[in-house]
């Protein structure tokens, strides 16, 4: 053999060589149209074992077994905390006896300034619940007197509670009046301060209020 003829082989024995290790493919990593792949679908790997490019290689396109560093998978939002529910309004009654010598004068129906003072502050508080339902004005006498009289009194002094009630407001869809005159005492007729305290002006207030 001549030595050119030695010279060829050992060039084509290398170049085999070379073509083999172009032709090393990667076992697991399957390839796409950004990368060269074998008859199998396998990457293929340069000498240097990257793999090698196409045309269209794309670095969207790239393979985390080439070296592209993998997808995060996307994180959810922390989710907002939920908002309280507000609360429920609630079914109130309250019961208020006023004494009718701080509203009236003695046989009288008419306000005194003290008196109106008193309904102006309950008028405020009626306003302010969430919704009236009902308010029962009932006025009472004590003994002293005709019993028909007495009826006929306390009737009138419910009926200026409620119109001083309708001036500050208060509808007049929800107020109802009522006489009991001397029929219905708290405490003896018999003494002074005992009928002071029959003497009075009862006021029922129902409605819903947020609590």
């Amino acid at each position: 053999m001549s030595n050119k003829q030695l010279v060829l082989v050992v060039t084509l024995s290398l170049v085999g060589l070379t073509g083999q290790n172009n032709s090393i493919a990667h076992e697991l990593g399957k390839g796409n149209d950004s990368r060269v792949v074998d008859s199998s679908g396998h990457l293929i790997s340069d000498n240097s074992g990257d793999c090698v490019m196409t045309g269209s290689w794309d670095k969207a396109l790239d393979l985390v077994d080439c070296g592209a560093a993998p997808a995060q998978a996307a994180v959810a939002p922390e989710p907002a905390p939920a908002a309280e529910p507000a609360p429920a309004p609630v079914v109130v009654e309250q019961k208020i006896s006023l004494s009718a010598g701080a509203l009236f004068d003695v046989n009288s129906d008419s306000l005194k300034s003290a008196g109106k003072q008193e309904l102006s502050e309950l008028a405020g508080g009626i306003k302010a619940m969430q919704k009236v339902q009902r308010v029962n004005i009932t006025g009472h006498t004590d003994s002293s007197g005709a019993e028909s009289y007495n009826q006929v009194l306390s009737e009138r002094r419910a009926n200026a509670v409620r119109n001083y009630l309708l001036e500050q407001g208060v509808s007049s869809t929800v107020i109802s009046t009522s006489g009991m005159g001397e029929s219905q005492p708290v405490a003896s007729n018999s003494t002074r301060e005992g009928r002071a305290r029959n003497r009075r002006v009862e006021i029922t207030i129902e409605g819903l209020q947020t609590r």
